[in-house]
């Protein structure tokens, strides 16, 4: 399964190590950081992730506290993750 979360902030500017601590949250979940990408500089970050299947309340658990901490929104797209040989 691919986890796309999008990272949202109005503050200048945006806390990178927010950034550092959604990866360790869900990696503790069993994900892995594909690719990171920067969709406004200082603003808004994208970052995908494959792991297991889960409901979307455990990645509101994982994330809400460090978007809280930080001052930030997250948005959670789920997509089935399909590897070629």
């Amino acid at each position: 399964m691919l986890l796309i979360v999008g990272l949202f902030s109005n503050a200048d500017p945006f806390p990178l190590d927010a950034l550092t601590q959604v990866d360790a949250a869900l990696a503790t979940a069993g994900y892995k950081k594909e690719v990171r990408s920067v969709l406004k500089p200082g603003r808004e970050f994208s970052v995908t992730f494959e792991g297991p299947t889960a409901e979307r309340s455990r990645f509101d658990d994982l994330l809400k506290p460090i978007a809280e901490k930080n001052g930030i929104t997250f948005t959670i797209e789920v997509e089935e993750s399909v590897r070629f040989p």
